[in-house]
């Protein structure tokens, strides 16, 4: 294991205290190890601490173990617990509500009945739609209604509710571009890092970001009034992780997804889709935001690449300056 875990959020699914990754991605976990030494540049990271891809109990038992890290300053359990419940995507429907979106609201499902009264007021409206397990990355625990038949829909679903208490029914959005906005949760308050733009493969997982600045991908995503949605969730963040400053240690790097959207008859003034997720945890796209600013120069630009799996079993990822 290493600072670098991109199992975290399927081990909070999970909800373990040793969750041991597939395979696959303990071979991607070793390849892109060395990209913690970004997040952690002590041009960016200035506690003495170094700060883990994700907080879990995983996480926190390497810090012990491997970086010998006194549990005086490490989450507690109930700590640990409560940035759990956080990294549900009940905290994304809630951020939703308190920016006020005017979209189709998601739906938390807790009950083979709320989900089949969900599936079926969907259909029978004909709408494309979404089912997302509540802790879930890279396109896991995702199912699409366009490309799930409904009895197997339906059973994994159940199984879903079953083992993690529910499961979120979201209307299908077709989007444009996918965005994000990088936000750091301090000692004392969430810091606005700025944006990330990047390019998802068919299954949802990260393939490439732009090395960009703020400004050019404010220009490039063309969305009026950025930066005043960019402080109202910063003030919403503040609120949901007050519980967690003046700690000796920080909640670190979190990044929230978004869309901006393709134009609509059933939502012809929604531009922007504010909080698809929220990923408490470090992100590729704040690797990429925070590489950018501390490489690039005045109108360079480039890309954050990462590569499939090679044909010797390998991952491997670039910083390409063009």
């Amino acid at each position: 294991m290493s600072l670098f875990f991109p199992a975290h959020d399927i081990a909070l699914g999970y909800g373990v205290r040793h969750y041991t990754p597939a395979p696959q991605i303990c071979r991607l976990q070793d390849d892109l190890a060395w990209l913690q030494q970004i997040w952690n540049d002590p041009a960016v990271q200035h506690d003495a601490m170094p700060l883990p891809w994700g907080w879990n109990w995983d996480t926190r038992e390497f810090l012990v173990r491997s970086m010998h890290v006194g549990r005086e300053n490490l989450p507690t359990d109930a700590q640990l617990s409560a940035l759990r419940e956080l990294s549900n995507r009940r905290t994304s429907i809630a951020l939703l509500n308190t920016l006020g979106f005017s979209g189709q609201m998601p739906e938390y499902l807790d009950s083979a009945e709320k989900l089949s009264a969900f599936v079926a007021s969907e259909d029978a409206v004909g709408h494309n739609f979404v089912l997302k397990s509540p802790w879930s990355s890279s396109g896991r625990g995702l199912i699409r209604s366009a490309v799930t038949a409904r009895d197997v829909m339906m059973r994994q679903a159940s199984a879903v509710i079953k083992g993690m208490g529910g499961i979120v029914g979201e209307r299908w959005f077709d989007k444009e571009q996918d965005f994000a906005m990088l936000f750091r949760v301090g000692h004392s308050r969430v810091h606005f890092l700025g944006y990330s733009l990047f390019d998802n493969a068919e299954n949802c997982t990260y393939r490439c970001g732009y090395l960009l600045s703020n400004q050019q991908i404010e220009e490039k995503i063309r969305v009026a009034g950025l930066p005043v949605l960019a402080e109202r969730l910063r003030c919403a963040l503040d609120d949901i992780f007050r519980p967690f400053f003046g700690l000796s240690w920080q909640v670190g790097y979190i990044g929230v997804d978004m869309m901006r959207l393709a134009p609509s008859a059933m939502n012809p003034d929604l531009s922007v889709h504010p909080c698809v997720e929220l990923n408490l945890r470090c992100t590729m796209g704040v690797v990429a935001r925070l590489w950018s600013d501390l490489h690039l120069k005045d109108g360079q630009q480039g890309r954050f690449e990462i590569s499939p799996m090679d044909a010797t079993g390998h991952f491997h990822a670039q910083f390409v300056v063009d």
